[in-house]
């Protein structure tokens, strides 16, 4: 099971969504988000702070350490290591992917109700397509699909 979160970046311009893989970290392991527009706000420290197509995520690495190391996790947790393997990181793909997939499904739903078959073709290829481009952006998670 996994606690989905929304969080505002620091300028208040954008929300993400995240998801915390196990419900192990709590939501304040996060403590900071910069968007593209607020990331120059952020003072890159490499050692609490990733970074994913222009979203910057602050953690708070020695108390994400400390609940790692007490549910016996004795990986090496980073930054990355905390976004990468879904401990806190966006739930879906991007900062927005819920919303704009709820979107292209909104759009494909006359569809379903003419033919179902047709429906399903439709959706595995706008699918397919939407994650080719996320990953032509560079989004983190679509990298490995």
């Amino acid at each position: 099971m996994c606690l989905t979160i929304r969080r505002t970046c620091v300028c208040g311009r954008e929300e993400a969504q995240f998801m915390h893989r196990d419900n192990i970290l709590p939501k304040s392991i996060l403590v900071n988000l910069y968007c593209p527009s607020c990331r120059s706000q952020a003072s890159w420290d490499g050692d609490c702070m990733t970074e994913d197509n222009g979203w910057v995520l602050e953690f708070d690495i020695e108390g994400a350490r400390f609940l790692m190391w007490h549910k016996g996790l004795l990986d090496e947790v980073t930054p990355d290591f905390i976004f990468d393997q879904g401990y806190c990181s966006w739930n879906g793909m991007t900062p927005h992917d819920l919303e704009e997939r709820a979107i292209l499904h909104a759009e494909l739903a006359p569809l379903l109700n003419q033919d179902r078959l047709a429906y399903i073709n439709a959706l595995k290829t706008t699918m397919l397509e939407r994650v080719h481009d996320l990953k032509a952006a560079g989004w983190r998670k679509a990298q490995n699909i």
